[in-house]
Order: C-alpha cells, then structure tokens, then sequence
C-alpha cells in the first residue's frame, strides 16, 4: 500500500511538473518528492520506535478490555489492517490518529481514556469507532500530498479545496462511531467532553449546546471563520449526530427529545428542518411507542 501511495504521488508530481515547466526540470522535483517522502518514512519509523519506549503499547497483556473492544469494532467495520495503539501521559487533543506510508498508530491521553472507561464501555467505543472508521474510509489518504506539496510551497494554492472534505470527514466518523457505540447519550457525551472537559462535559446542558450550534450555522461570522479550519464547530458535530440519530436510529432521537425542554425542542426542530438528516414532518419524533 505504501509504495503504491508513493507511485501516485510520484505520477501526480509528474504532471504538475511536466504541465508547469514543459518538460524542462523534471528530475529536481522529482528528487524534492523523493526525499520528502524517505524523509516522512523514516520520522514515523523514528516515532514508533520512541512511542515504544515512552508509551504503553495497547495489547492482550497491557491493556486488555481496551484491547478486546478495538479487535471487536475492527471486525464490526471490517477493517483488517494492524493498527498500533498506544497510551501516554499527554496527547494534543485527548487522541491522535495517523495513517501514513503504512504506518497506522492512535495516541490515546490516558485520562481521557480512563475517563471513557469510567463512563461506560458505549463512550469508549464512539472513540474508537471514531477513528477505526477514519482509517476505514481512508481519509487521511491525501496527507503525503500535503506534505510534499507544503514542502514544495505549492499548498497554499490547493488547501481551500482540501478543508471542505476535512471538515465533512469529522462529521462522517462521529456517526460511524454512534454506530459502533449504539447509544446516543454516551457519543454525546463524549463530544460535550471534547468541548468543556471531563468534569464539566456531564453537567452541560444539551439544550444550551444546541442553541449554540443554532447561532453558529446561522451568523455570517462563526461560518465564515470555520472555512479556515480542518475541524467543524464542535457544537455542530454536537447537533449533526442528533440529526443523524433520527435517520438510522429514531427511538434514541426520541428518548433525547423528551430530555429537553420547551426552548430545547424549537431550537432541535428549527435545526433537523435545515439537517441534511432532515425529516418530513410526519416523522417528526414522537414518544416512544415501544419498550426502550
């Protein structure tokens, strides 16, 4: 697989080249990309080798109910390739994924991992499903294109077009996550944690969350400066997933729904009528008429 992402790259190179400068000056870009790319190679070979000694390694023997649950979810989603995962005191975000040159590793900040333990094993399989499902759908297959293209200074031209596809992906592995996880509360939660922290996560009100991502898919400011990030708001991923609930899970939907109050339901009604998730207005949730 790596050296197949290696041939594309080297083929796509040659077209911008060869398109750009008419043939003449193939072979310096040529070994600009080579030399990125060995480069970026030996940094991740680097990396493992330091993780191995300054994290622990999750396996059978470490960290054995994490363990269970990530060859659970890689089943679940068919998805077969070794995948190293590790536990260490500080990770940028709580958790990091990378997925380059054949090399597949997820950081996990052990008390974020702790704390998902602690709420229930649902939570904790958001998480991973979270990122199983990202190396699933591939969607870090452009970063060896980024790389080489930042190095060659060509990025700032093409990352506009990147960003949009960034942005969507996050709310594509929330809801591979709330799949593998089946349980909307706990995937909630784990977004508000993301949001206000471990301590305040569980007393943020799901009502407030949604009145925010309420005013920032409707203020020209909060949209206009979310085109510069590689993340959406994380209230909208808050009210994306709800939406979402609603298409492929409705009795979770609904069991939210008579969690809120009056204010709670307008502001979910205005926003599930703008979802892509949307519903016709004869499937509007309406309280359970079943067990659970």
């Amino acid at each position: 697989m790596a050296v197949g992402t290696v041939w594309v790259a080297f083929i796509l190179f040659a077209v911008i080249t060869i398109s750009s400068w008419g043939g003449v000056g193939i072979l310096l870009p040529f070994l600009m990309a080579l030399l990125v790319i060995g480069s970026e190679w030996l940094y991740h070979r680097m990396r493992k080798a330091r993780l191995l000694g300054h994290a622990v390694k999750v396996t059978p023997d470490s960290f054995p109910d994490i363990h269970a649950e990530i060859i659970e979810l890689q089943r679940k989603l068919d998805y077969h390739r070794p995948v190293d995962v590790y536990i260490l005191d500080e990770v940028k975000g709580n958790i990091k994924v990378t997925s380059l040159l054949g090399t597949r590793v997820l950081l996990i900040k052990g008390e974020f991992a702790a704390a998902l333990q602690e709420d229930g094993p649902a939570s904790l399989r958001f998480m991973l499903g979270h990122f199983i499902g990202w190396l699933k759908a591939r969607h870090g297959q452009m970063a060896l294109y980024v790389i080489v293209l930042d190095y060659l200074r060509w990025l700032s031209f093409v990352i506009v077009w990147m960003l949009p596809y960034w942005r969507c992906s996050k709310y594509t592995c929330d809801q591979c996550g709330y799949l593998c996880a089946e349980d909307l509360y706990a995937s909630l939660g784990v977004i508000a944690r993301l949001v206000v922290g471990r301590d305040m996560g569980p007393r943020a009100s799901p009502t407030g969350l949604l009145e925010q991502a309420h005013q920032v898919s409707r203020r020209p400011l909060p949209r206009y400066e979310e085109l510069f990030m590689t993340e959406p708001h994380l209230v909208k991923r808050y009210a994306n997933l709800v939406a979402f609930a609603g298409a492929v899970m409705p009795a979770d939907q609904e069991r939210f729904l008579a969690g809120l109050d009056e204010k709670g339901r307008r502001i979910l009604r205005d926003l599930l009528i703008r979802s892509p998730h949307r519903q016709t207005p004869g499937s509007w949730p309406r309280p359970a008429a079943h067990p659970g």
